[in-house]
């Protein structure tokens, strides 16, 4: 079996200064869950799963946090895309054998597990014909799933033809194919809490769609292939069941709702 390597966004913007302030803590990967710290359950987790090969902690360094776990740490803190390219630069492309295929996440969704990765990247390849040879694929949870299990998440929607949806965390890319298009995942990672600016960044033309609820994700998927990467196929939107990998952390509200499901949920987490 192909292992991928991931790698866990670590590093602190001015976004998180109130939740670090309000938890006394340095990063919001160093906030407690239950008896453990944000990293350390997302990493055991990431372990755990059989997909995953090696682990980097992009944004912070090694001092930051003592650890047992088998990670590798790069204290770069530039763009999404950067961070990827320097950690794939400096240690992925120095092995003798390596994966192109990165799997990311970030350091404040805790409630991943390694079953909900496995399932997300058995999804990702049902969706490219067996295998993940696409450029990038991105995960979407829909309105009635998400809001079943974190009903005071207060996630923000895209509303499609078919349904509405919110991101997920996990990302998977090729860092190869993806190479090219430095300034558009950096433009779409900045956008990511719109919706609309995202379908500005895309396709303009699909804005009066989108705003009518007139416009699909088959058909929006279908306008990005060809209209940025030139394919018929290559960047992915995958349905998940799991709404835990949406359940990020950005505000006081969503880390109450987190601590609830966990609270709720600890023979899945401890």
């Amino acid at each position: 079996m192909e292992k991928y390597n991931a790698i866990i966004f670590a590093g602190r913007t001015e976004r998180d200064n109130v939740l670090c302030e309000m938890e006394n803590v340095s990063n919001k990967g160093f906030i407690k869950l239950g008896d453990k710290i944000f990293l350390e359950r997302i990493v055991e987790e990431f372990v755990k799963c059989e997909e995953i090969g090696d682990i980097y902690i992009s944004g912070i360094a090694e001092e930051d946090w003592e650890t047992n776990l088998p990670v590798t740490f790069s204290d770069d803190q530039s763009s999404l895309f950067k961070e990827v390219q320097n950690v794939n630069k400096k240690y992925i492309t120095k092995k003798e054998n390596f994966s192109e295929i990165v799997v990311l996440h970030s350091c404040d969704g805790p409630l991943v597990t390694a079953e909900i990765i496995s399932r997300l990247i058995k999804r990702c390849k049902e969706a490219s014909g067996g295998e993940l040879d696409g450029f990038f694929y991105y995960s979407f949870i829909k309105n009635e799933v998400m809001e079943r299990k974190f009903p005071n998440s207060k996630r923000t929607y895209a509303k499609f033809k078919e349904f509405e949806v919110c991101g997920g965390d996990v990302i998977i890319i090729n860092t190869r194919k993806m190479r090219d298009y430095q300034n558009i995942i950096d433009n779409l990672n900045e956008k990511r809490k719109s919706v609309l600016a995202q379908i500005i960044i895309l396709n303009p033309f699909l804005i009066i769609q989108y705003l009518l609820k007139r416009l699909s994700i088959y058909k929006f998927m279908k306008s990005v292939n060809r209209r940025i990467f030139k394919v018929e196929k290559g960047v992915y939107a995958v349905l998940s069941d799991d709404a835990e990998i949406a359940m990020d952390v950005d505000k006081p509200h969503q880390l109450e709702e987190v601590r609830r499901y966990y609270n709720e949920n600890k023979d899945i987490y401890d």
